[in-house]
């Protein structure tokens, strides 16, 4: 996972804010320090980064538009060459800030408080730079004042675990032995983190972060991963070690998954998460879709390569038997259940299946 033993080493704070009534730009609030946490501090930040980038639904590998010269990506690889040079850094990071403050071109866009991380992740570890923007919202702390417990409202918190009001976008320079003059972005990768992201709103949510101002876009190559999520699944599910009424309902949850889920992606651990109701079947999972070298990161979801396999559910029986149902309404209207059926002649009980409809006979051919 990309972002697995994360390690943060600079980091420095800026804020930007709303546009003007009259859509003019407000000049951002720049430090000119960096910024020092203690140990707990920090530990809390790299596992905001790490849930978000690596293990969260709404974190997405993205594709890298945008090359040019103060470009978000040029200035994150001009963030890594300044090891050593803080006030590059410091420099560098206000160029990021103000590019995010000329994106922000609707007034509607809240402001908020600017991140700029480096350090590394990964196994082997890898050079990082993320840049966050955090909403800030009111919240409450308890504090002791003679002995009794007491509320304090706090009005300016940020990157709370509850809050959903901040976006994340990371450049992870992967193999720095890749790069060349005819592929600046060879062996770089990008991820993006907005939990605004859904499946009907997934690309006007944040679009002036992760397009305009991180330069981005979704990878080409989401409606073949896709395809590929439902046919390593249903694989899967196909030979689990479970009986034939779970696989049943597994089968109709991975429809659900792709088809009734709004998020606007696809993740082995949310599938795994929200449907495997065991850790042995969770863990098993998880193994195959790693043999398979199925990305454990969120992908983005783009069902037009698998939109006609999600439309029937089709059971096969011996003696070309064969039951279809729109997979929609398979798991309403059809009923799956094992039965022992009459023993043979050598006293042998077979497994039969018994299907229930939830319907009478309309017709027949």
């Amino acid at each position: 996972m990309p972002f697995q033993n994360l390690n943060i080493g600079r980091i420095i704070i800026h804020e930007v804010f709303k546009r003007n009534e009259d859509r003019s730009l407000r000049e951002p609030r720049y430090s000119n320090q960096l910024i020092q946490l203690d140990v707990e501090a920090r530990d809390a930040l790299q596992q905001r980064i790490t849930n978000a980038l690596g293990q969260s639904s709404h974190g997405v590998e993205m594709h890298i538009q945008d090359t040019a010269d103060q470009s978000a990506w040029d200035l994150g690889r001009r963030v890594l060459q300044s090891y050593g040079n803080d006030a590059e850094f410091i420099q560098i990071s206000q160029s990021i800030t103000a590019k995010l403050a000329a994106a922000q071109t609707n007034k509607g866009v809240p402001g908020g408080i600017v991140v700029v991380i480096d350090g590394t992740s990964g196994h082997p570890s890898r050079s990082f730079t993320g840049v966050i923007k955090a909403e800030p919202h009111g919240g409450f702390t308890k504090r002791e004042e003679d002995g009794h417990l007491l509320l304090q409202y706090l009005k300016d918190l940020i990157l709370t675990p509850q809050a959903k009001l901040y976006k994340i976008g990371a450049f992870v320079r992967h193999d720095p032995a890749a790069a060349s003059d005819q592929q600046p972005t060879a062996g770089w990768r990008a991820f993006l983190f907005d939990d605004l992201i859904t499946q009907g709103n997934k690309l006007g949510a944040a679009q002036y972060f992760y397009e305009t101002f991180l330069g981005l876009t979704f990878p080409s190559n989401s409606a073949f991963q896709t395809k590929q999520f439902h046919t390593l699944t249903k694989a899967f599910i196909r030979t689990a070690n479970v009986n034939e009424e779970k696989k049943s309902d597994l089968l109709n949850a991975l429809t659900t998954y792709l088809k009734a889920d709004q998020t606007a992606t696809v993740q082995v651990a949310a599938f795994s998460d929200s449907y495997l109701d065991t850790p042995e079947l969770r863990d098993a999972y998880t193994r195959y879709m790693g043999q398979k070298n199925f990305p454990q990161q969120a992908i983005h979801k783009d069902l037009t390569e698998v939109a006609s396999a999600l439309k029937n559910r089709k059971l096969v029986f011996s003696h070309n038997i064969k039951l279809t149902a729109p997979a929609d309404q398979f798991e309403d209207y059809v009923r799956i259940q094992s039965i022992d059926g009459e023993p043979d002649a050598n006293g042998q009980v077979p497994k039969w299946t018994q299907i229930t409809v939830r319907d009478h006979i309309r017709d027949q051919e």
